[in-house]
């Protein structure tokens, strides 16, 4: 008797046995022949053929790049001066009419696109020149407040001060009477393996019972 297992489609959520049913090469999840394709004989679900024929762009800001360039920057030094000519180039697009003409476009004001890219990675404008078309860029200090002065220390009682070094305990070392009396436990149960091997398959008879029973004899019925 065949036991038919039911599956679902990954794609359409229909149940069919999976025995009809197609892993993807990519995902590698189970498809039925309405949401599979086969390319070069190996099946490809629509989902991933839709993925290689449009992939999806992430957008960038032309902006990120200048964030960048300043972040890489950053490492070595805390002054740069660039062209306005040296921006687009970095950042691959013409800057607005305004970041030529107007310099309130370079200030330094939050919670906008083109100065949040020298910003966010620690930067700031000092100055900026229009007639020769630079601009200046400053590292910011960032100043860092004690956190000693903000948190408040916990008291720490004298027991747990104690606890804390009082020296640890050592490890104590087997005394030579124990050790005497573990290799004559061994001697003692290796004697005892020797002494009882069997003979023919058959188990010897123990030291109580030779002391019962002499050789040769065997015991009386006690009725």
């Amino acid at each position: 008797m065949h036991i038919i297992v039911e599956k679902e489609c990954a794609l359409c959520n229909v149940t069919y046995p999976s025995f009809l049913l197609h892993r993807c090469v990519i995902c590698g999840k189970l498809y039925c022949n309405n949401c599979i394709l086969f390319e070069n004989g190996k099946p490809v679900c629509l989902r991933c053929a839709k993925r290689r024929i449009s992939p999806t762009v992430t957008w960038r800001s032309k902006y990120a790049y200048l964030r960048e360039y300043l972040a890489q920057r950053a490492k070595y030094s805390r002054y740069v001066k660039l062209s306005f000519k040296k921006i687009e180039e970095i950042m691959n697009d013409k800057l607005p009419p305004s970041a030529l003409n107007d310099p309130r476009w370079w200030s330094n004001i939050h919670s906008r696109s083109h100065s949040e890219s020298w910003l966010s990675v620690g930067w700031r404008v000092d100055k900026v020149n229009l007639n020769e078309k630079t601009v200046t860029f400053v590292r910011v200090k960032w100043t860092q407040t004690k956190r000693s002065e903000k948190k408040k220390r916990r008291r720490v009682s004298s027991a747990f001060k104690a606890l804390a070094l009082r020296p640890r305990r050592r490890k104590q070392r087997i005394s030579k009477r124990k050790i005497v009396e573990m290799k004559a436990r061994v001697e003692n149960i290796k004697r005892q393996m020797t002494s009882e091997k069997r003979i023919r398959g058959l188990k010897p008879r123990s030291v109580y019972e030779k002391r019962l029973y002499k050789l040769g004899e065997k015991p009386r019925n006690i009725h």
